[in-house]
């Protein structure tokens, strides 16, 4: 073969390798193409969501009164022992009322007198034997002392100190024979069972607060984990701190836990067990709300949802998308509408 034909079959060798290497380059993109874009993705499924939330709180009584006496004086009763639970309605102490007493007897031994005389009267009218003049005087008179009694009745009892609920007292201010006036505190009453748990949600938790909701709490460093019910909620969300007060009952029946004491309180604002729930990653902000990408036929379709709540690994989807769909969680930065899609079906993000 000559150095001319060694060339020649040189050159159309090296063609046809490079013919062939084009051959098999557009050949594998065609594959790639025709198999989409290699994303990872998860298939949508009804989930139970529980968002917990940690607070600080305190323990309030169930209730708290200052006890005062209504007059002044000496303080001749004194039952306030210290540290001693006493019952509603039970007498602690009283203001001198020697002479308010003195009065009611001698009112009710007029009463007596007038209240004769008045059926004396009564018995000479049915024989027309008085006039209707003098029977109405003797039943003024009667009125007019029952009256009298009733208001010395009252006086006494504003010199009564009572209990107005079950409580536990707690140290007094003042001792017996004390010359007292209407401001003086004599001791402070409070009801230990049950207590009053108060804390304040963040008004963007404040649709998790409802009635009769139980949350959990512990005291200090202490471990013992304490139950408690919400019963009551402020009527509007403070204006400077954007939070909502609660109040929560809490049964103190063994007596352990000291009201005023600080409490961590936890509880879930929500347990749904037909939520929807996605990565965060897999959101895609657009203007005026958010798009997610699914997998449907073998391509990327951009949905419109709307989101609830959220924790720190999955948001909540109220509307947009159903069970079963499939949320890509890779490639979202590559896709389009319509992009041809390759999935590998991940259990978990």
């Amino acid at each position: 073969m000559t150095k001319q034909n060694l060339l020649l079959a040189t050159t159309l060798f090296v063609l046809l390798l490079s013919a062939c290497g084009d051959k098999e380059k557009s050949g594998t993109t065609n594959q790639r193409s025709r198999a989409g874009l290699a994303v990872d993705a998860y298939v949508v499924t009804l989930q139970p969501l529980t968002q917990g939330l940690s607070l600080s709180g305190t323990l309030l009584p169930g209730e708290e009164v200052e006890l005062r006496a209504e007059t002044t004086g000496k303080l001749v009763e004194f039952h306030l022992v210290e540290g001693r639970a006493v019952n509603k309605g039970q007498l602690l102490a009283r203001v001198n009322d020697s002479e308010i007493r003195a009065k009611l007897e001698k009112l009710k031994s007029d009463l007596q007198l007038v209240e004769e005389d008045l059926l004396r009267k009564q018995r000479l009218k049915e024989i027309n034997a008085l006039s209707q003049q003098d029977l109405d005087v003797a039943l003024n008179k009667v009125d007019g002392i029952k009256a009298d009694i009733k208001l010395s009745e009252a006086q006494i009892q504003k010199a009564e100190i009572r209990a107005p609920f079950d409580g536990r007292i707690g140290l007094r201010n003042v001792s017996p024979g004390s010359f007292i006036g209407a401001n003086t505190v004599l001791a402070t009453l409070i009801q230990i069972n049950p207590l009053r748990l108060e804390f304040s949600v963040p008004e963007r938790y404040a649709y998790g607060v409802k009635e009769g909701k139980e949350v959990t709490f512990t005291l200090g460093n202490y471990p013992t984990e304490y139950n408690a019910k919400i019963y009551a909620t402020e009527s509007v969300i403070d204006l400077q701190t954007r939070a909502l007060k609660v109040r929560a009952l809490c049964s103190n029946a063994k007596g352990d836990i000291i009201p005023g004491s600080f409490a961590r309180v936890s509880f879930n604002l929500s347990d749904n067990p037909k939520t929807l729930l996605i990565s965060p990653n897999a959101l895609v902000p657009v203007l005026g709300g958010q798009n997610v990408v699914l997998a449907r036929n073998g391509k990327a379709t951009f949905v419109t949802v709307e989101t609830g709540l959220r924790t720190s690994t999955a948001v909540e989807i109220v509307s947009g998308i159903s069970p079963g769909d499939t949320i890509l969680l890779s490639g979202l930065l590559q896709v389009r509408e319509g992009t041809p899609v390759s999935t590998r079906i991940v259990e978990s993000w």
